[in-house]
């Protein structure tokens, strides 16, 4: 009997979380954020997106994000696509220098 990879057939749930310095400059800050909207309403190869932010009731806390973006593929091969897709491979040319962390899992869903 050969086991299944659950991603061969699942639909994948790509979760991002990203934290800015509290320090970034405005315009920085701006344009990333501007981008980051973009990246969630183009969601190349992704079948929906959504994109959150922190309520910032503590922001300076070591653990806490700024961002979390979650987009939804219909196969690993999707979400293979979209990783080399321009719009991502731009973002996070232009963007990660920006960022005090970022982290990202993927995990199937039902």
């Amino acid at each position: 009997m050969t086991a299944v990879d659950p991603t061969d057939t699942a639909t994948i749930r790509h979760v991002v979380h990203i934290r800015l310095d509290t320090s970034l400059d405005d315009d920085l800050r701006a344009a990333l954020e501007s981008d980051l909207r973009r990246l969630a309403d183009e969601h190349p190869h992704a079948v929906r997106a959504t994109l959150h932010r922190d309520l910032g009731r503590r922001p300076n806390a070591p653990v806490s994000a700024t961002w979390m973006v979650c987009l939804d593929f219909v196969t690993m091969a999707d979400f293979e696509a979209y990783l080399a897709s321009p719009v991502h491979r731009d973002f996070l040319q232009t963007h990660q220098p920006s960022m005090a962390y970022i982290s990202a899992i993927q995990v199937p869903i039902e």
